[in-house]
């Protein structure tokens, strides 16, 4: 080959790799934006999935003992038909290709928010079902999720007269009143894994590979239960990466649905 050849095919070899470097920028900005659209739009259908039947099953408990529909006002018995209507418009507005900048989809979630925020008093004023119980922490899991990506005001973790717990309910007042607040003496046992895979179902749960991959995406590590309950974990760095995708006890205290870790035990 010809030396006078030689800077002629380096400058051409720079000009190339100077291409794929900035032809690999917008892909990547391209493909994260992919991957928020996707998470938005998954937990839009969770939530139309946990609230298709919400409103039939609210009105019906409203309507037998033990809930005294005397003590609901008008507007909290009308908010789960409201609630409904507004997620199935929320629903409709979700295949937006601008899904994270849209100022509609964020109004109507902010108006389903408001809507859930006197459903939420309700359901905390009277033991209600411990099945409609559940779907409604599941329902307002998610609102929190969607209302954290679009930084609106969270709905309150509400604790139902008695915990919800008997009648083959969810574990008895005693362990839900240490969920709800303060110092959690046996800690809060569950799966590490990031948030888009806490929402994916519990075969997600425990893909270590999958839950590294969306932390350097950008994601956040998250405790999920056995019963699909997630909690935010304050301090990240207390978790390492042995603890993806395994059960562990998370020991420290809990704001809610928030986990402020001392340490964690596998």
């Amino acid at each position: 080959m010809s030396l006078r050849r030689l800077p002629v095919l380096c400058l051409v070899g720079c000009v190339v790799s100077l291409l794929a470097v900035l032809l690999a920028a917008p892909q990547e900005a391209v493909d994260r934006d992919a991957y928020a659209r996707d998470h938005v739009r998954f937990l839009v259908l969770q939530l139309q999935h946990w609230s298709k039947e919400f409103p039939q099953q609210f009105y019906a408990s409203v309507m037998k003992p033990p809930v005294d529909a005397s003590k609901l006002s008008e507007q909290a018995k009308a908010s789960a038909g409201e609630l409904g209507e507004s997620i199935q418009k929320l629903g409709s507005l979700a295949a937006a290709k601008d899904l994270m900048t849209n100022a509609e989809f964020r109004n109507q979630l902010d108006k389903s928010l408001n809507s859930a925020k006197e459903l939420n008093t309700a359901m905390s004023s009277q033991r209600f079902p411990a099945g409609l119980q559940s779907d409604w922490d599941q329902v307002r899991s998610t609102l929190n999720n969607l209302a954290r990506v679009y930084k609106l005001e969270a709905l309150a973790y509400l604790e139902p007269p008695g915990g919800g717990g008997g009648r083959g309910g969810r574990g008895g007042a005693a362990a839900a009143k240490v969920v709800a607040t303060g110092v959690v003496p046996g800690g809060v046992t569950g799966y590490i894994v990031d948030l888009q895979c806490a929402t994916r179902g519990k075969g997600m749960w425990t893909n270590a590979e999958c839950i590294a991959r969306c932390l350097r995406d950008g994601d956040k590590l998250v405790l999920v239960t056995e019963q699909g309950k997630v909690f935010q974990i304050t301090n990240q760095d207390k978790v390492t990466p042995e603890s993806y995708g395994q059960v562990v006890t998370l020991m420290g205290k809990t704001e809610g649905e928030t986990i402020i870790v001392d340490s964690v035990k596998l």
